[in-house]
This record gives C-alpha cells, sequence and structure tokens, in this order.
C-alpha cells in the first residue's frame, strides 16, 4: 500500500513538471520559414544519401521516382511555385536542383513566404483541435 501511495505520488510530480515545461510557442525563435527552410536543407540531404544507396524512410520525402525520372513537390502538402505543384527531374542531381531553386524562388517571393507560414499556422491549430479532442 505503501508503494502504491509513494508510485503515486510520483506521477502527480511528473504530470506536475510536464505542465510547468510545456510549450505550444515558438521553439527555439524559430519562424514557421526558418522550419522550412530546415526542411527544405533536409531533403537536400535526403537526396544525397538516396545517390549514395542509404536506404531511408520514404514516406517523408518531397521526391518520388518514376519510370521518367523523379517527380518532386516542395512540401510536405506542395507549395505551387511558378504555377506548378510537382516538378520533374531527371536524376537526383536534378532533384538537389529543383529545391535549390526552389528555396531561392521562396526568398524572393513574400506572397510564398506568407503561404507557408500560414500553412504552418493552419497545421498547427488542427493538431491543437486534435490533441483537446484527445483528451
Amino acid at each position: 500500500m505503501v508503494l502504491l501511495v509513494q508510485r503515486t505520488k510520483q506521477m502527480a510530480n511528473a504530470i506536475e513538471l510536464l505542465k510547468a515545461a510545456a510549450t505550444t510557442g515558438v521553439i527555439v525563435g524559430q519562424s514557421p520559414l526558418d522550419i522550412f527552410y530546415g526542411k527544405l536543407a533536409a531533403q537536400i540531404k535526403l537526396a544525397g544519401e538516396v545517390k549514395d544507396g542509404k536506404q531511408i524512410n520514404t514516406r517523408s520525402l518531397w521526391f518520388r521516382k518514376d519510370a521518367q525520372g523523379y517527380v518532386v513537390r516542395i512540401g510536405r502538402n506542395a507549395f505551387e511555385i511558378a504555377g506548378s505543384k510537382l516538378f520533374r527531374a531527371a536524376d537526383l542531381d536534378a532533384v538537389v536542383v529543383v529545391l535549390n531553386a526552389a528555396k531561392e524562388a521562396i526568398q524572393a517571393d513574400k506572397k510564398l513566404q506568407d503561404a507557408i507560414a500560414l500553412h504552418s499556422l493552419e497545421r498547427s491549430e488542427r493538431l491543437k483541435k486534435g490533441r483537446a479532442k484527445a483528451k
């Protein structure tokens, strides 16, 4: 019985600690655009790893192999750039070129930057609502 009371107190202390440390704000001072650029850099790195023959989880890739080479989307949900959401690349080197070109296009386009920030905010709100329903 004493052990059960101690475990209950430990659990209560752990929950209080987690509540005190919880945050829904910006982590490490990164804006949604900074986070997106980080993900873009990660995709470029993953393209290099695929080229080197490393086994990776393909679900997280923004590029997919098909019969003619690769189809590339910019972002998980494919942002529209230059009138298109999908881009063709002949090989993995071309995938990197497309991803780098997308970064340059985003840096030069305030409307696209705003769309990325809005998408991030909307996704965050959807996730918060989902977590609230689960409680």
